[in-house]
């Protein structure tokens, strides 16, 4: 049943839903069966010697990232594909309860990453369910390596045949419609416009799991900058803003620092922080495509025009363009949108009172939290966190380093792509 990135039409699609509906009435593999078939191509991903491996890596080069983004891709893929690891994801959200696919599961990648999905398609075939992975328009490389790989470890086609993988042109109503009418999930990970066409006219049996645009935060507290080593600090911070062009739901977008922070103290930060991202740049340059550069150029005139008016904010960014900070002394509420890229918005503030306050109306965007405090601040900071609807809160440095075992955006999609049995 896996059909690698080929274009689908209406009639073709209905075929094949036909038969996933009479494929799902067998019995799924064994967990332990799936585990196994799923470990195995983890070790095909981590072996520097195999064709796999180094497609991924070519792959992986081809889209900008080199040096250390290398290695912690690599290094997450063997965690991730462990079978430690995926029993770990199983017992953390199913744990020992009796339970069954739910039947057909729709796959919508999004075109801003280069693995989009695969986690939610792996948790679709933990649960034994029919899968269908629609491609990205950017992600074939690593997707469409994950599906060929799967079939060389799937020795016995036991995965492969409740798996179907396609492209199609976004927005071609008559897939989606076919679609909506005859799933009973769709996973869409991808932007705010992507979900709520994936929400409209959704038939009566499907339910749609949503992986839209989330913001990191970070919060800096002054005693948390007095006690920590002033360049790992900034190492760490910088981390959570390049790793994969903060195109990650958990990268860091906006770093509220606390304004009793004095002037030399803050300016001796921030000079530590360019040097950081100067020399993470000399080891990973930026990917940007053509409207990335576009979105950058407007955010930094939008931010000046801004500056011009009304003052409170000053732009930073080298000529090279390898990175933008642009710095806000007035920040009184909202999320101010960055174009990503390695764009960070630092906005002083008075206390935690005041981005509860600034941030109250923003809880639906809210994902991961980094922060940096005295061990007498954490309580706070992690009671404002879980009263702005932050579902991760972690150290600097760790923001884009989530265990496959944690809940993602407040909760388990395995847990929504079985239905419970009652003993």
């Amino acid at each position: 049943m896996l059909n690698s990135s080929a274009p689908i039409h209406a009639n073709d699609l209905q075929s094949l839903l036909e038969t996933g509906k009479t494929l799902a009435l067998s019995p799924p593999p064994s967990l332990d069966k799936t585990i196994d078939i799923l470990a195995r191509l983890g070790k095909l991903w981590s072996d520097e010697s195999n064709i796999f491996h180094k497609r991924i890596l070519a792959h992986l080069e081809n889209s900008g990232i080199v040096g250390s983004s290398i290695i912690l891709f690599f290094n997450e893929c063997a965690q991730f594909f462990s079978r430690p690891t995926l029993e770990q994801r199983w017992q953390a959200a199913i744990g020992n309860k009796l339970v069954c696919p739910v039947g057909l599961v729709l796959h919508i990648g999004a075109t801003n990453t280069l693995v989009s999905g695969l986690d939610g398609l792996v948790d679709g075939l933990l649960s034994g369910n029919i899968n269908f992975y629609k491609f990205s328009s950017a992600d074939g490389g690593v997707p469409g390596i994950f599906l060929e790989s799967l079939l060389d470890a799937d020795v016995d086609q036991v995965l492969v045949t409740r798996l179907v993988a396609f492209c199609w042109k976004g927005g071609d109503k008559e897939i989606e419609i076919l679609f909506k009418n005859s799933v009973d999930r769709i996973i869409v990970w991808g932007g705010m416009d992507a979900v709520m066409s994936w929400r409209a006219d959704l038939g009566y049996t499907a339910r749609i799991l949503s992986h839209g645009p989330k913001y990191g935060i970070g919060v800096l507290t002054a005693a948390g900058l007095k006690d920590a080593q002033l360049e790992s600090l900034c190492k760490n911070i910088v981390m959570d803003v390049s790793m994969w062009d903060q195109k990650a739901c958990n990268n860091l977008q906006a770093l509220f620092v606390e304004s009793k922070i004095s002037n030399q103290q803050f300016e001796r930060f921030l000079d530590c922080l360019h040097a950081s991202f100067q020399s993470v740049y000399a080891d990973a340059p930026a990917m940007r495509s053509s409207d990335d550069y576009v979105d950058i150029i407007n955010a930094r005139e939008d931010i000046k025009a801004e500056s011009i008016l009304n003052g409170g904010v000053k732009l930073h960014c080298p000529k090279e363009n390898s990175w933008t900070t642009a710095v806000w002394s007035q920040w009184k509420s909202g999320l101010i949108p960055s174009p990503l890229c390695r764009f960070l918005h630092i906005l002083k503030y008075d206390d935690v009172t005041a981005i509860l306050q600034g941030l109250k109306d923003e809880k639906y965007w809210m994902q991961t939290m980094g922060c940096c405090g005295s061990i007498n601040e954490s309580e706070r900071l992690l009671s404002m966190a879980k009263l702005l609807g932050i579902t991760r809160v972690c150290g600097f440095g760790n923001m884009v380093l989530s265990s496959p075992t944690q809940a993602h955006d407040g909760g388990y999609d395995l847990t929504q792509l079985v239905n419970i049995m009652a003993e």
